[in-house]
């Protein structure tokens, strides 16, 4: 584990005009991510719902489980990590506490938005009075290092309160101590480009392959647009669930792999050399003085 991966995400983002970050839930999709040859990995919330608990991203997911896959990520894998943290797991006393642990636990910097999570009324999405979410900001600006990134997300256009009330947000949020800031359920073109606009914060777009952005603008065109970091915080989720259902359904169906081969990682050796298997026994093996 790498004690400083907080100063390196600040390096990493210096350095780089545009960083593409991936999205990740679990030890085995960061380290094929690592592989990969990304700089830097972003735990991503809804990924992880679906894969430890098997539910929807609505709230069911607490500190402790955020928590413990990024002491598990952060153990396995040698890139910095920022991590979601929903709306903090609380007032803003919870918020700078998700942010110290966040911190001792390895991560390099974290995501904090202002959804109200889990909703009041579960077919309403509602997000929190920024009379309230502006303190949060605060409180885990002032619980971790000045090196520890803070991401802001707004979800106020997404959930109809208007891009000029999200951009307002996003504004406030550097002056609260974000160092970056997203506005999802970003619709047009010309949402995208008054956002860069009028922004006086870095920004990072979201570019899930759900969303107007990710489906349908090329990552040049938002590159010139002067935004620093693109999220495509599903994208590995998306496609190993694809991989498997197909695999599955055909084993289930034909009570053989042989025609899905190509679905999954041959050799088998390629996913045991990643994890260690035989680096490991090299390194231990003599040990034993046999």
């Amino acid at each position: 584990m790498n004690s400083n991966h907080a100063q390196d995400l600040r390096r990493i983002l210096s350095e780089n005009k545009f960083l593409t970050l991936p999205g990740v839930y679990d030890c085995l999709s960061a380290k094929i991510a690592e592989e990969a040859g990304f700089s830097a990995l972003f735990l991503s919330g809804g990924a992880l719902a679906y894969s430890v608990l098997g539910r929807p991203d609505f709230g069911f997911l607490g500190l402790s489980e955020f928590g413990t896959a990024i002491q598990h990520i952060v153990s396995s894998c040698n890139l910095p990590l920022l991590a979601d943290a929903d709306n903090g797991f609380g007032n803003a006393i919870q918020a700078a506490n998700t942010g110290a642990m966040y911190e001792q636990l390895g991560a390099a910097g974290l995501q904090i938005d202002d959804k109200v999570l889990p909703a009041v009324h579960p077919a309403r999405d509602e997000i929190i009075d920024w009379e309230l979410m502006g303190p949060k900001i605060q409180a885990v600006r002032s619980s971790v290092s000045k090196e520890f990134v803070i991401v802001f997300r707004t979800c106020a256009d997404l959930y109809g309160f208007g891009i000029d009330e999200a951009i307002r947000r996003i504004n406030l949020a550097r002056e609260c101590g974000a160092d970056y800031a997203y506005i999802d359920g970003i619709k047009s073109m010309e949402e995208l480009t008054k956002v860069s606009r009028q922004a006086e914060i870095p920004l990072m777009v979201n570019l899930n392959e759900k969303g107007y952005v990710g489906g349908n603008v090329p990552a040049e065109q938002v590159k010139a647009l002067n935004y620093s970091i693109g999220l495509f915080p599903i994208s590995s989720m998306l496609a190993a669930s694809q991989g498997m259902i197909e695999v599955l359904s055909t084993l289930a169906d034909q009570g053989s792999t042989l025609g899905v081969r190509s679905k999954m990682t041959d050799p088998p050796t390629r996913i045991h050399r990643m994890m260690g298997q035989f680096s490991l026994i090299e390194k231990y093996a003599p040990y034993y003085h046999e």
